[in-house]
């Protein structure tokens, strides 16, 4: 049976999450975004069926971080807790359904990176492990680790400095190429430390696409073999539980994400600021089902979950 860092969403069922959650880590310009597109197409090769998914991409929350992004101005705890919704909106919404019916889940980036970007502003560690205590457990966790001075020309010759990626949030006023190298300096020594809690497959993102994916299928082709499903049978389940799940009426739990979403854009949109920890965050998840997490994003996302 599939596992959670600690806490479950209302009303979620893990003994029958029959599929795969394969998770691609990094910071940017580790090459995430290249092997997620050559990933998806060789697993659909194989007869896979494959959802990937990623950071911002949530209905419930994708577009608001987004938005709020396009300033200078979003505190850390609202960052912190718009990632919450947008992850948690996906796992009860995309993630969960899709390993359900049997799908080869792949992700762009998980909690760890969520994780190490709160810690590494100043967030409680131990608040933001409660919030993502109710992720499940992946299958696989492949870190693409470059060193800084690995990494640097890479964001120079691409996209350039992000304000954000940049950490000019957390040096207002520095040279953004000296802050753009502290900030991930940070980041990788959170990354180093989550690889030795987490179990972070660990691949060196310095050598070619082609190496590195090679290195990639042989590792998720170990997972896949050794709990081999046909595709066919597993969609013939999916639907049977899809025609059986129609509920006639919101049920307790679902009134209560409802109402703990609301809770949490409210607390969203009231636009804390990043300089204390502010008093509803941790009730908000903690009591909002008992769960750090549970409530972080159940409320988020009540109607279902990041």
């Amino acid at each position: 049976m599939r596992e959670t860092y600690g806490k479950l969403l209302p009303g979620m069922r893990t003994a029958d999450l029959a599929g795969k959650l394969i998770v691609i880590e990094g910071t940017d310009g580790a090459g995430r975004t290249t092997q997620m597109n050559l990933l998806k197409p060789w697993l659909e090769e194989q007869g896979h069926a494959v959802l990937d998914t990623g950071m911002t991409r949530s209905v419930l929350a994708g577009e608001g971080i987004r938005r709020a992004k396009e300033g200078n101005n979003l505190g850390r705890v609202t960052q912190s807790l718009f990632y919450a919704t947008d992850f948690i909106d996906r796992l009860e919404n995309e993630i969960t359904p899709a390993l359900r019916a049997g799908f080869v889940v792949l992700t762009d980036r998980y909690v760890y990176s969520l994780m190490a970007r709160a810690i590494v502003r100043g967030m409680d560690p131990h608040w933001i492990r409660s919030i993502y205590s109710l992720a499940l457990k992946p299958d696989a966790v492949f870190y693409l680790r470059l060193s800084i001075d690995e990494l640097i020309p890479r964001v120079v010759f691409s996209r350039g400095f992000d304000y954000w990626e940049s950490g000019m949030d957390l040096f207002p006023g520095h040279d953004v190429y000296e802050s753009f190298r502290n900030y991930q300096a940070a980041l990788l020594t959170e990354f180093d430390c989550l690889g030795e809690e987490f179990g972070f497959q660990t691949i060196d993102a310095t050598q070619s696409a082609e190496s590195v994916f090679a290195q990639l299928k042989a590792g998720i082709s170990q997972i896949l073999e050794a709990h081999p499903e046909p595709q066919a049978h597993a969609a013939a389940r999916a639907m049977n539980r899809t025609a059986a799940s129609v509920p006639l009426a919101p049920s307790a739990t679902e009134n209560q994400r409802r109402r703990f979403e609301r809770e949490l854009l409210g607390a969203i949109r009231a636009g804390f600021t990043g300089d204390l920890l502010p008093v509803g965050a941790v009730p908000l998840h903690a009591g909002a089902n008992g769960n750090g997490h549970g409530n972080g994003k159940g409320n988020g996302h009540s109607r279902h979950s990041g």
